[in-house]
């Protein structure tokens, strides 16, 4: 692989769209066995020609998988013209397609930017959780111990397994702690100022004579209020109104 300068990388689990090439390729040969050999039998002379002609189909650099790997097309059941494999035209064709396959890429990055934003990077360190493929539910913990040269990081969970997880399926850990001490630290506040805690209720005491009485008012203050029910949109199917006009 290596002296035919491919390079081998490991793409993120679970995020398909990070081996683009390799999941197109699959999705090729799947709707190929699904038109010719619905049964699943690839032991058919149909299929075979049908995978010869995939071989030799052009991709978005204008080789095919025969000229990347052999250099030339293979023999198949459609004509060629033998000035297709002439020496001068393939020299010319392969500058053209190596400059065509240098603005393509720099051209899908640059519309795929266009509707995305970049995520904040994790360091080392960071408790984070972890979106579970199949419930979609963001119910791991984990701890970042590792970044990948994508952007990919290593995580390890308190029961000792680690596993490789893009950046998108990955949620700094907040804590929400705290928010019952808040509440207590209040109410020791307000004993400590001499309120018990009612809200609204005030004591008032009369000196008539030499005789103290002492009137409580009621405690005035309104119901708790009740937030109301969250708005939903109606399920009706609104008919669109066409206006005629003479």
């Amino acid at each position: 692989m290596d002296r035919w300068g491919v390079a081998v990388s490991n793409s993120t689990p679970n995020y398909s769209q990070s081996n683009g090439h390799a999941e197109a390729a699959v999705k090729a040969v799947k709707e190929l066995v699904e038109k010719i050999s619905p049964s699943g039998d690839l032991d058919t002379e149909e299929f075979k020609l049908g995978l010869l002609e995939f071989r030799n189909t052009p991709r978005e650099n204008g080789l095919s998988p025969a000229q990347m790997v052999f250099g030339h097309q293979l023999c198949s059941i459609v004509p060629a013209h033998r000035s297709a494999y002439a020496t001068c035209w393939k020299s010319v064709m392969e500058a053209r397609d190596c400059q065509a396959a240098a603005n393509a890429n720099a051209d899908a990055k640059t519309r795929y930017d266009l509707r995305s934003r970049g995520l904040e990077p994790l360091p080392i360190g960071t408790n984070v959780r972890v979106q579970d493929p199949k419930s979609k539910l963001w119910s791991h913990v984990g701890v970042v111990v590792a970044i990948g040269r994508y952007p990919a990081y290593r995580v390890k969970f308190a029961s000792g397994s680690v596993l490789w997880r893009n950046r998108r399926f990955l949620r700094r850990l907040v804590n929400m702690g705290g928010s019952e001490g808040d509440d207590d630290g209040a109410q020791d506040q307000a004993c400590d100022n001499g309120d018990d805690g009612r809200d609204g209720a005030f004591h008032t005491t009369e000196e008539s004579g030499d005789d103290e009485t002492a009137a409580h008012v009621e405690n005035r203050s309104a119901a708790p209020r009740v937030n109301p029910p969250a708005q939903r949109q109606s399920g009706r199917c609104r008919t669109r109104k066409v206006i005629v006009s003479m």
